[in-house]
């Protein structure tokens, strides 16, 4: 019996030990880590001109209690990949991959202000008394824009203020251009997305022609609008209806614009939307 309670206590004290560990993991020292890491789309397409710039905000979230001061974050840009997987036609299994970077990476200076610009200094902060914050990043209108959307992953990284949080929220990506993009409720092309439930498939000339025909901006204040506003229906039923006289329309058809198609390619798919 005296044997079982040695094996008892020492088994006790290896669990307290762990919780101890544990605690220290998420407690030891203030960290920080990103509020949700699904990717952030923005345009400058709507903008005049003479807009330059534009200020998104990504937030974040603190773990270990608030400070009386403000706290300086520290974010780096980080390269993203795409992996191929090739497998064995009969065992399914992997037998080889590549591994190649993303294209169209936003360029310093180019496409964004340096994250260690001295004018960020004071803007990339969690301010005092705040477990949370936003923090702004400054997009610049650079031509190249038009004709590609440009790619900015974003990494939270330890500094004297904070360590990281879980490893898997601790990086972002910002997609962006002076083009149409997609908007948060149309990211994907499933039922997972709201937009997608209402209007169906997303393209840009599908986008563009709502924009024609509405003679607003079609972006997700629009839409969280027309859902407050149980007008969802009736914007699908509008929007049917022009497409319809849209691609029977004499002059669009012999000027080659109807049918009304996703891309500019004569074989891709028409521009539907759903009843």
């Amino acid at each position: 019996m005296k044997k079982y309670s040695c094996i008892l206590f020492i088994l006790l004290a290896i669990a307290a030990g762990c919780k101890k560990a544990d605690y220290l993991l998420y407690h030891d020292t203030a960290r920080i880590q990103m509020a949700d890491t699904s990717l952030l789309s923005s345009t400058f397409v709507y903008e005049a001109p003479i807009v330059t710039r534009d200020t998104v905000y990504i937030r974040v979230n603190t773990i270990g209690g608030i400070k009386d001061h403000d706290r300086a974050v520290t974010l780096e840009q980080t390269p993203e990949y795409d992996i191929t997987y090739v497998r064995d036609p009969v065992t399914n299994k992997v037998t080889d991959s590549t591994i190649k970077e993303k294209p169209f990476k936003a360029i310093p200076g180019t496409h964004y202000i340096p994250l260690n610009d001295p004018s960020m200094r004071s803007l990339l902060v969690v301010r005092a008394n705040r477990p949370f914050d936003s923090l702004p990043i400054v997009l610049l209108r650079d031509t190249s824009l038009k004709s590609n959307s440009y790619r900015l992953r974003l990494k939270v990284t330890a500094n004297d203020e904070f360590g990281i949080g879980e490893t898997n929220a601790i990086e972002k990506t910002l997609l962006f251009s002076d083009r149409l993009e997609r908007f948060a409720s149309w990211k994907v092309d499933n039922s997972t997305a709201s937009a997608y439930q209402v209007f169906g498939k997303y393209s840009v000339n599908k986008h563009q022609f709502m924009i024609d025909v509405l003679k607003v901006k079609i972006d997700e204040a629009w839409f969280q609008a027309i859902i407050l506003a149980q007008a969802t229906q009736h914007y699908k039923n509008l929007l049917r209806d022009a497409l319809v006289a849209f691609n029977a329309d004499p002059g669009n058809i012999s000027s080659g614009k109807a049918p009304l198609r996703e891309t500019s390619d004569p074989t891709s798919l028409l521009v539907t939307f759903p009843n």
